[in-house]
C-alpha cells in the first residue's frame, strides 16, 4: 500500500471510529445497551452490534479507497472540508432556532402567560426538561439538520451579529425599561459560547489561530507543512481525543453527565439549554479533529511534491 493510501485509510479511519465511538456512547449510557466491548463477557445481540461498528469504521475505508483509486488527498481533504462545513452549519442552526424558541417558552413561563394560553398540566410539562429537551428540542435539532444542508453560505458573521442583538436587547431592557430576567443572560452564553467553540475550526482553516511566527514566518513551504503536519499529529488530533475519551468515557462523565440528565441552570427564570452548552465541546472536538486531519492530508501533499 502506498503512503498516499496509507495516511487516507488512517484519516478516514480515525474519523469513523470516532463516529462509531459517539454512537455507541449514546446507546450504552443514554439507551443502556451494555456496551461493544461486554461482548468478551458475554455475547448478545446488542452488544455485537456495538462491536461491529467499530468493525466496520476499521474495514469501510480500505473499500472506499479500493473504489477510488484516483481520490488522492486533497480531494479527500476538500470532501472532508463539506463535511465540516455541515456539522458546523447543522450546530449554527440549532443554537439559533432553540436558542430563540427555547428563550419564548420559557418568557411566557415566567409570566404566566402560557398556563393561561395551554393550561396548568401543560405548562408544568414545559417547565420540566425531561419534557422540553426531548419534544421540543429535539425535533429543532432534526429540522437543524435539514436547514444545513440546504443553506450552504453560512457565515460566522451571522453568529457574532447574534450575539450582538443578544447583549442590545439586554442594555435596552434593563437601563430602559428597567425589566430584567435570566433567560436574556442565559442567551447571550449560549450564543457567545457556540461562537468560540463552533468558529475554532473555522479559524484554523483561515489560519487565524494564535501562535509564535518567529521562526514559521520566514519558513518554506515545505518546511511549514512540516510544522503543520508536526502539530496536528503530535498536539491537535491528541487533544481532540482526549476530550472525547476523558469526557465521555464513563456516564458520570463531564460531558455525558449533562447531556443524559438533561442539566439545566439553578435559576428557575432561565433558560433549559445548559446541557446542550455540554455539546458545543463536543461539536468543538469533532470538527477540530476533523480540520486537523484535514491539515495532515494537505501537509502531506506539500511535501510529496516539493
Amino acid at each position: 500500500m502506498s503512503t498516499s493510501n496509507i495516511s487516507k485509510y488512517l484519516s478516514l479511519s480515525l474519523i469513523l471510529i470516532i463516529f462509531a465511538f459517539l454512537i455507541n456512547n449514546y446507546l450504552t449510557f443514554a439507551g443502556d445497551w451494555p456496551g461493544a466491548f461486554s461482548l468478551f463477557n458475554s455475547i448478545n445481540l446488542y452488544s455485537i452490534i456495538q462491536f461491529l461498528l467499530y468493525v466496520l469504521a476499521i474495514i469501510l475505508p480500505i473499500l472506499f479507497i479500493y473504489q477510488n483509486q484516483d481520490l488522492d488527498n486533497l480531494k479527500l481533504a476538500n470532501n472532508l472540508e463539506n463535511l465540516n462545513g455541515f456539522i458546523i452549519r447543522f450546530g449554527f442552526w440549532s443554537v439559533l432556532i432553540i436558542g430563540i424558541v427555547d428563550a419564548i417558552i420559557s418568557l411566557l413561563i415566567i409570566e404566566g402567560f402560557l398556563e393561561q394560553l395551554i393550561g396548568k398540566s401543560w405548562n408544568i410539562k414545559f417547565s420540566n426538561n425531561s419534557f422540553r429537551a426531548p419534544y421540543v428540542h429535539f425535533p429543532l435539532l432534526f429540522l437543524s439538520l435539514i436547514f444545513a444542508y440546504y443553506f450552504k453560505s453560512l457565515n460566522f458573521y451571522w453568529l457574532a451579529f447574534l450575539v450582538v442583538i443578544a447583549e442590545f436587547q439586554i442594555v435596552i431592557l434593563r437601563f430602559v425599561f428597567s425589566y430584567e430576567q435570566t433567560l436574556m443572560s442565559d442567551l447571550v452564553r449560549f450564543w457567545y459560547g457556540s461562537l468560540f467553540l463552533f468558529g475554532s475550526y473555522y479559524t484554523l482553516i483561515k489560519d487565524g489561530h494564535v501562535r509564535v511566527d518567529v521562526l514559521y514566518t520566514n519558513f518554506s513551504e515545505k518546511n511549514k507543512a512540516r510544522v503543520n503536519l508536526f502539530g496536528s499529529l503530535i498536539l491537535g488530533i491528541p487533544l481532540c481525543l482526549t476530550i472525547f475519551f476523558r469526557g465521555m468515557y464513563c456516564k458520570q462523565c463531564v460531558l455525558n453527565q449533562p447531556i443524559i440528565n438533561f442539566e439545566t441552570s439553578q435559576s428557575t427564570q432561565g433558560m433549559n439549554i445548559k446541557y446542550l452548552m455540554a455539546g458545543f465541546l463536543i461539536i468543538f472536538a469533532l470538527t477540530m479533529l476533523i480540520q486537523f486531519i484535514i491539515y495532515s492530508l494537505r501537509s502531506l501533499e506539500i511535501i510529496r511534491k516539493n
